[in-house]
């Protein structure tokens, strides 16, 4: 079932230059989608796009059988969830609790259900201790675990990420990635859009789509799309370290499978 149909979209900021360009892709239920590129290739426009901070061009974009417009505006936001990139703008409660809270209350859950579905949600991304702790005492890897909880206690079919770990250091992007497959295993039938930088996020996803100025310039399974080095060299996009470490090694005769661990290629060479 194709819960989010993208059909030659279009956009400009200036009505001049297209940010977006003739960009064509669906997300199936369960499915885990990336988008990566360059600065300026268009991605965190699309995540706009998606959720109507933006105007799309007209009939381009399909959310849940239904157009994405302003009469459907609040029925498809109601079931997509969105992580931003800076964890700090995105508390709005004093304590970790009060902010897992704040959809509910906007939904108008009775207060006597809200504390057992929060409880829920923290336990679900590891957050239970700290439920009553201020955001300022959290790394910010704990804090987008928090925003994820939030948007998992509404229950969306869809959650986009638009650059969620790119203010991270690498444990708070550990610690997300390894709550995105927590998620996908609890919940088979949620279905992600990444907007990231993260090349290794990327390559754990079921596709990846690669944008060059707002064109799709490959659309594969990630272990296809790392067969064709080229598209990261057009796209402007520095392919993964250990991706180039296999590639190097490839050069030079030695053949490593490339969804080996970094750790384990190590062993490999040492043996």
């Amino acid at each position: 079932m194709k819960l989010i149909e993208v059909n030659n979209l279009v956009f400009s900021y200036d009505k001049k230059i297209n940010v977006v360009d003739g960009v064509s892709f669906s997300v199936e239920s369960g499915k885990y989608i990336s988008i990566i590129g360059h600065n300026g290739s268009g991605k965190s426009t699309i995540a706009k796009l998606l959720i109507g901070l933006l105007e799309p061009s007209k009939d381009s974009i399909k959310a849940f059988g239904l157009d994405l417009n302003a009469k459907n505006l609040g029925a498809i936001r109601s079931r997509i969830g969105i992580v931003f990139q800076n964890p700090d703008n995105q508390f709005v409660g004093s304590t970790v609790r009060d902010d897992i809270a704040f959809g509910l209350e906007n939904r108008r859950v009775p207060h006597e259900q809200m504390d057992e579905i929060i409880n829920k949600f923290a336990e679900k991304v590891r957050m239970s201790e700290f439920l009553d702790k201020e955001p300022e005492n959290l790394s910010g890897g704990q804090k987008q675990r928090v925003a994820i909880a939030g948007i998992l206690a509404m229950n969306p079919d869809l959650i986009i990420f638009d650059e969620a770990t790119s203010m991270l250091d690498p444990k708070g992007k550990r610690e997300v990635r390894e709550t995105i497959d927590l998620m996908r295993k609890e919940n088979p039938n949620l279905s992600i859009i990444s907007i990231t930088h993260d090349l290794e996020e990327a390559f754990s996803s079921d596709e990846v789509i690669v944008l060059k100025k707002g064109k799709i310039v490959g659309h594969d399974k990630p272990e296809n799309i790392l067969e064709n080095p080229g598209i990261f060299v057009e796209s402007g996009v520095d392919l993964p370290f250990k991706s180039k470490f296999v590639n190097l090694l490839s050069q030079v005769g030695i053949e490593i499978k490339n969804d080996e661990s970094l750790e384990r290629i190590v062993e490999e060479l040492c043996q």
